[in-house]
């Protein structure tokens, strides 16, 4: 039992499920593509996570990569053997086995655990398998279930996946912690969740304000490169006392936080929303398996009002034509992806190879035009005037 998610959906939804109901509503499912990499102390601690993903509804394919000695615990899953010895013990050929599995459908991949890679490859063939693995199941629009041992014995390993996957979950013994969640709304990451053991699983609940506090001032002393006894200098508090707090085990004073928000140049509200500003924002596209339909509108990816921002992706079947959903009145920018693409204004109509761009600035962009014989894609960027004038 993990909170579990009802019967949903015909495999045909924008997004995955995790299969544990408070998960997906913080995150608002799995996107498809999202790498999820669970930082246990033991493999066995991920176990109830894996099952529920793979009692969710959604999945057209449900595959377990066996790369130890550890049984799948669910005996109908599809199981690629990767364990030493067999055809896809080596890197390669298991990277060949995961894209021939899920170049066609919507897949869920549970990854029996990087340690076990580590022991039968060596770390640093691990690292490298990771960052092509990852990226390809992405493109792929797989799910895919990872294990990282805790600590600090492998740190290129660990810094390769934290800067290319896309979600990371931290487990202890009592709670989860949203370490990182690509695409998310400000706020997601540094969500603590409670764990509780009920009936041979877990359930989970929202974890106390001070333990999302205490995840964001562990990530702010971590990204300054700082010790606890240093942040405690810095507050004016015991070493033992910011323990403490980045446990959530105890709460800081109004004053103190006061004081450290100052100290480390981030704000009070960063803190109690639980998060540090990451510095960028992600614009996810949908995974669809399918080629885009005539006459696709163009695909929201990211819409920033503050900045005055929009970006959109336009897919165009070949020979198709795609008029845009609106008029703007601004800044435009159209940036070919791949394809031919004759880009339509009032005063002419230019074509663009893959890697070039346009700058519209007083003519409206009023279609595109795939002239080749394969499928074409565009980003469309637009920049609000009113917003470039303030």
């Amino acid at each position: 039992m993990l909170n579990s998610v009802p019967e949903s959906g015909d495999g045909g939804s924008e997004v995955a499920s995790s299969g544990a109901a408070p998960l997906d509503t913080l995150l608002g499912g799995l996107f498809w593509g999202d790498n999820v990499v669970w930082e246990v102390s033991a493999v066995e601690a991920a176990a109830p996570f894996y099952a529920a993903a793979a009692a969710a509804s959604g999945y057209d394919g449900r595959i377990y990569v066996r790369v130890s000695e550890r049984e799948p615990t669910d005996p109908s899953l599809d199981v690629i053997d990767a364990r030493p010895g067999r055809p896809h013990a080596a890197p390669a050929p298991l990277l060949r086995a995961l894209a021939e599995r899920c170049e066609s459908g919507r897949n869920l991949l549970l990854i029996d655990g990087l340690d076990a890679m580590i022991v039968n490859w060596g770390a640093p063939l691990a690292e490298q398998f990771f960052a092509r693995c990852c990226p390809q199941l992405l493109e792929l629009g797989a799910v895919a279930y990872w294990t990282l041992p805790p600590g600090d014995a492998y740190p290129q390993l660990r810094r390769t996946v934290e800067e290319v996957t896309q979600c990371i979950f931290a487990l202890g013994d009592d709670r989860l912690r949203v370490v990182k969640a690509e695409g998310r709304p400000p706020g997601i990451e540094g969500s603590v969740f409670r764990l509780q053991a009920v009936d041979g699983g877990v359930s989970l609940a929202p974890a106390p304000v001070a333990a999302r506090i205490g995840t964001a001032l562990r990530a702010a002393r971590m990204k300054r490169h700082l010790s606890q006894s240093d942040v405690a200098r810095l507050a004016g508090v015991s070493p033992s006392a910011i323990s403490q707090a980045e446990r959530g085990q105890r709460g800081l004073s109004l004053e103190t936080l006061l004081e450290l928000a100052t100290k480390l140049n981030i704000t009070l509200d960063e803190l109690l929303r639980g998060e540090v500003a990451a510095g960028y924002r992600l614009g996810r596209r949908h995974y669809s398996g399918r080629r885009a339909a005539e006459g696709a509108a163009p695909i929201a990816l990211l819409d920033d009002p503050e900045v005055g921002l929009r970006a959109y992706l336009v897919r165009l079947p070949p020979r198709a034509t795609i008029d845009p959903h609106l008029t703007h009145k601004g800044l435009e920018i159209v940036a070919v992806a791949s394809g031919l693409v004759q880009v339509v204004l009032a005063t002419g109509r230019p074509v663009l190879r893959s890697g070039e761009v346009l700058l519209a600035e007083d003519t409206p962009v009023t279609g595109w035009r795939n002239v080749g014989p394969g499928d074409a894609a565009v980003f469309w960027i637009l920049r609000d005037a009113r917003r470039t004038a303030e």
